[in-house]
């Protein structure tokens, strides 16, 4: 009996230390946002729409740039002029390079609209664009929706002031936001709840 009883204590100790061990390492991963890549020329420019002007910079920068000749805004929102068509003409992005999306709620829905827009258009590759700390979670949405159907490469922008995410003054409630949204969607919960970005 004393040796069940030393085991079931020996278990209980790896058991829980194993519970920390992943805790530590899911803390730790939660402050990994570094998860941007080279653009190519691609198809499209697709911008996800909240935050603040940061985004639609990026956007247009790609656009001058000559990555794409379209910017996919999703959704385009006309009372949010960070994504508006106004902002778009006011960086330089012509009404006839405008792709408008405005259905989305999500990020989620975000990549489900777009991708399927992508696919009515014919368009086969696209730089997708949204804050340095939403592309985690933007990348995991568009890569189970994708199925490898499209070429998609991330490209992260940084605030309107060109702040990363751990320099703006309300890090820590981006921090808080995006460690329950990711591990939402990592559950597969974006297809039950829909969790509206800011």
């Amino acid at each position: 009996m004393k040796g069940t009883g030393g085991l079931k204590v020996r278990m209980i100790i790896i058991g829980g230390c194993v519970i920390l061990l992943f805790i530590i390492i899911v803390f730790i991963e939660s402050f990994d946002h570094n998860v941007n890549e080279d653009p190519v020329p691609a198809d499209v420019i697709i911008m996800l729409g909240g935050d603040d002007q940061g985004r639609l910079k990026k956007a247009a920068e790609l656009y001058h740039e000559g990555y794409a000749d379209y910017v996919m805004i999703s959704p385009l929102m006309s009372e949010f002029y960070s994504q508006s068509r106004e902002f778009a003409n006011a960086l330089g992005i012509p009404d006839t390079a405008i792709i408008a999306e405005t259905e989305a709620t999500s990020t989620y829905t975000n990549a489900v609209l777009t991708l399927e827009m992508m696919e009515k258009l014919g368009l086969e590759s696209a730089l997708v664009v949204t804050s340095d700390f939403h592309m985690k979670r933007s990348r995991l949405s568009f890569e189970r929706v994708n199925q490898d159907r499209f070429e998609l490469t991330y490209v992260a922008a940084l605030s309107e002031n060109g702040e990363k995410w751990h320099e703006r003054s309300y890090a820590r409630l981006l921090w808080s936001k995006e460690f329950y949204k990711i591990w939402g969607y990592r559950l597969g919960l974006y297809k039950v709840l829909d969790l509206p970005d800011d």
